[in-house]
């Protein structure tokens, strides 16, 4: 069983697709203002995106574990999340859903960035899968070993990075916590091995 972020793919990812209903760069000031206080690799790839000389002051500020930030701008509460948070918080992002399934497509991470409960856009972000991955997987495929890849992504995201290294077995939506809980499971079938980079 792989991790995926950090351990098939490089743990350094980086914005390359936007989608906004508003000027690129508010969106971009709005979300690094939030996901500067936070210290996920996604958040880091937002903030560098969007070189901010100066932040906007955030208030009430929160991190939910496996899905995204909340904090306040002014009055107006933010959210920057997946699907997950934004159904938590009762978000509708249902005009933007073809732009997100997009992303998620070439293996993009979608954050939905909202305020003040309406959408205003979505950052993707990629993390490169490393070069030896693709390599060390078929190897193991080839000697008979089931692989598996494990991520708090979502499915979409997850199989189209699996697919580049040639893993079908793929779980996804998994929070951190619950990964010892899901190779657990994987027991009662056999032997698992586990291979990540430590984090969770």
């Amino acid at each position: 069983v792989f991790d995926k972020t950090g351990t098939i793919t490089k743990g350094k990812p980086e914005v390359t697709d936007i989608y906004t209903k508003v000027k690129e760069s508010y969106l971009l000031e709005i979300a690094a203002s939030l996901e500067k206080l936070s210290e996920h690799p996604i958040a880091h790839a937002i903030v560098t995106k969007a070189k901010l000389k100066k932040y906007r002051r955030v208030t009430s500020f929160s991190i939910v574990r496996g899905k995204g930030v909340i904090g306040k701008i002014g009055s107006k509460e933010i959210v920057i999340g997946n699907r997950a948070l934004m159904n938590d918080k009762k978000i509708n992002y249902s005009d933007i859903n073809d732009k997100i399934e997009k992303f998620e497509s070439s293996g993009k991470t979608v954050m939905i960035v909202a305020e003040g409960k309406k959408v205003i856009g979505a950052i993707g972000v990629a993390d490169a899968v490393k070069e030896d991955s693709v390599d060390a997987i078929s190897r193991l495929n080839s000697h008979g070993y089931r692989t598996v890849m494990i991520t708090g992504d979502n499915e979409r995201t997850a199989k189209a990075i699996a697919s580049q290294v040639g893993i079908t077995d793929v779980i996804a939506n998994v929070l951190p916590e619950d990964k010892a809980k899901k190779v657990l499971e994987l027991q009662k079938k056999g032997m698992v091995a586990f291979i990540g980079d430590g984090i969770n």
